[in-house]
This record gives C-alpha cells, structure tokens and sequence, in this order.
C-alpha cells in the first residue's frame, strides 16, 4: 500500500506530492513521537539557549536567528540528502515529514473535542487540561467561560498549526524551498510559545519571539478570516463584518481575526475575563456551540488544504 502511495505521490508535482502525504501523515497518524518530532527538538534547542543566555533584548535576538536559521538550514540538508540518495521518492518522504511537523490538523482538532467534551461532563477535570490550549488560569472559569475558551483557541490555533505553515509552504515552493519557510515559521512560532510572553524575567528576552511571530502570522491571520467565512456561507457577511469590528480587541495584532469571525460564524459572544470580548452582541456560549464550532473550523481547514493544493496546480 505504501508503495503504491509512494508511486502515485511521484506522478504528480513534487511540492503538491509533498503537501497531500503531509496532510494524510497528519490526519492518518497525529504527532510523531517526541523524540523525533522537529518541534519538540526545536523546543529543546529553545531551552537550552535559554539557559545560558542573558535576560536581554540582545539575546533574545541572538536565540531566535540561531533557532530560525538552524531549523530551516538543518531541513534543507536532510532534504538533499534524500533526494541525493533518489530511492523509492525518499526525498518526498522526508520533505512530508518535515512539512508534517509544521501543522497539527488532527492533534487540534481531537484536543479541542475532548476537553469540549470534559467541560460539558466533568469541568473540574477539563480544568486540568485546558492549560494545554489556553494561557490563562482555569480555576475560576465557569462552564461558559471555559466554552468561549476552547471555541478561542480552536480559532486562534487554525492559523498558527494550519494556515501560516501552508501559507509559507506556497509562497516559497516556487524557489524550492518550501518546507524551509515553513519550518522556518514553525521555529518563530515555537519561539513565541515558549519566550513571548510579558513576565519579568522574559519581557526582555522573549521581546523579538513575539515580534516576530507577530509578523510572521500577519498574513495569514487576515486570511483566515475569508476562510473561516467561506466556511459558513451562510453566515458569512456576519463573520467579516463581526472580524471587521472586533480584530483589534485582543491585546496580540492577528489572533483577533480568526476569533472574531469564528465568533460572528457561530452567532456567538467569545470572552477572556479581564482581557477582551469579541462577538459583542452574541449570545452566551453553551458547551452544545462546541461541536458547530469544530464542523466550521474543519471545514475552514479542509478550504484552506484545497486551496493550497489548487494553488500549486496553477503557479508550479
């Protein structure tokens, strides 16, 4: 069987080859394990900088070239090697797998479906996981709260694990270097994740993680608007007008756009305690708008791997 994959993945254009076996890795086998994962290694390299770097803008800038450069370069040499070997597409395999790692369709999906599911049976229990979607404290979150975040994330996650990889995947394949930009940006966003954030000891040090994540997914956040729209037709001008509106909300300049039209899609009011609201107008979320939520931010995926293909097509 995966011969017969391998075979017909080499009658096609290499980079939309590439971009379909990336896809069914994903949605056949989720995450690879940890110890080969390129971004838990990028996550590794990230820490270990960490540890010897000063709490400086200076280093900070320092850890995010070596980070960037040395995922993008490290990639293009496995992906040499294996076209230098030229056995059973080997060359296609790896770039795949690489551009695999980029984008996490099934982990988000299923994360955001079962701790949906946990907040409607067990909140306390969906507390202890909802960390792995939300950087805010879930002790206090009532059964609506904790609904807004899940929908939250879910959105503002299509764009980091979907749209941004796929988007610098296209607009390098042209040159070749595709799965390099898209590691590329992997390592900018595994940056941001890990050293972006505003406490003391990291303000300085994570200062240009944040930046330039914050342009690395400038784009693409504003794309994934039409997409997210495009996804519930019928709902559509809600979505853009609602986007329009309430992007510039949240304190991050692009996670605003995909909440936001998420939030008008669904008919919604979407709510970080403290920090923001989008959607004002909607009605409360209830645990029964997960599952609508998830349809629409599938189909917006499905849109958005069509597109790419598509696209391929006509510029390769």
């Amino acid at each position: 069987m995966i011969h017969h994959i391998v075979s017909f993945a080499l009658s096609i254009p290499e980079p939309l080859a590439i971009l379909l076996l990336a896809v069914g890795i994903d949605l056949i086998f989720g995450e690879p394990p940890a110890r080969v994962h390129p971004v838990v290694l990028m996550g590794r390299l990230i820490g270990g900088l960490r540890s010897r770097a000063g709490p400086t803008r200076g280093w900070g800038v320092a850890i995010a070239l070596v980070l960037i450069l040395s995922s993008a370069v490290i990639g293009h040499l496995l992906i040499g090697v294996a076209d230098h070997i030229r056995h059973f597409g080997l060359g296609v395999l790896i770039s795949a797998y690489l551009l695999k790692s980029t984008i996490a369709i099934r982990s988000l999906l299923e994360t955001s479906r079962e701790i949906g599911r946990l907040v409607e049976e067990d909140l306390e229990e969906a507390k202890k996981l909802l960390p792995a979607l939300v950087s805010r404290n879930p002790e206090k979150l009532t059964r609506t709260q904790a609904t807004s975040a899940v929908i939250e994330s879910l959105s503002e996650n299509y764009v980091d694990a979907i749209v941004s990889p796929l988007f610098y995947y296209l607009l390098f394949s042209p040159l070749g270097l595709g799965v390099e930009a898209a590691l590329a940006f992997k390592a900018t966003n595994t940056l941001d994740s890990m050293l972006g954030y505003r406490t003391e000891e990291l303000k300085d040090l994570g200062w240009a993680s944040a930046r330039l994540d914050d342009i690395a997914n400038w784009a693409s956040a504003r794309l994934s608007l039409l997409i997210i729209a495009l996804a519930n037709p019928s709902r559509a001008g809600v979505a853009v007008r609602v986007a329009l509106r309430d992007h510039g909300a949240t304190p991050s300049p692009n996670s605003g756009w995909p909440m936001a039209a998420a939030a008008g899609a669904l008919g919604i009011r979407l709510e970080k305690p403290g920090v923001y609201v989008v959607g004002e107008g909607g009605r409360e979320p209830s645990t029964e708008d997960i599952n609508p939520a998830l349809r629409l931010l599938a189909t917006a995926i499905g849109l958005t791997v069509a597109g790419a293909a598509v696209l391929l097509m006509i510029i390769l």
